[in-house]
């Protein structure tokens, strides 16, 4: 039992790239952009983890801040696109 919960718990685990994309994907889904709070529930992040990724996201340019909603830039959807076509080609390199 124990060894299961570990082998769950690694799995659990998010890198960087994917936190970020999914950010993009959660303010891309609307036109008016999102909420920090809509961001961290469909993100699943806690408020420190959206507030540090978004203001990474912000400095390169990926997101845009209007007021309290986030929109995504052309830039920011295609580090999205780039991200999902490379996560593809390692998925089925194997």
């Amino acid at each position: 039992m124990y060894f299961t919960n570990l082998i769950l718990q690694a799995f659990k685990k998010r890198d960087r790239a994917t936190i970020m994309a999914d950010i993009l994907k959660s303010v891309t889904g609307t036109q008016r952009g999102r909420r920090k709070t809509n961001i961290m529930q469909s993100a699943n992040l806690s408020s420190d983890l959206v507030n540090k990724y978004l203001d990474v996201l912000l400095r390169n340019g990926f997101v845009v801040s209007e007021g309290y909603m986030y929109k995504p830039t052309g830039k920011g959807l295609r580090f999205l696109q780039n991200l999902e076509n490379d996560y593809l080609k390692l998925k089925f390199r194997v």
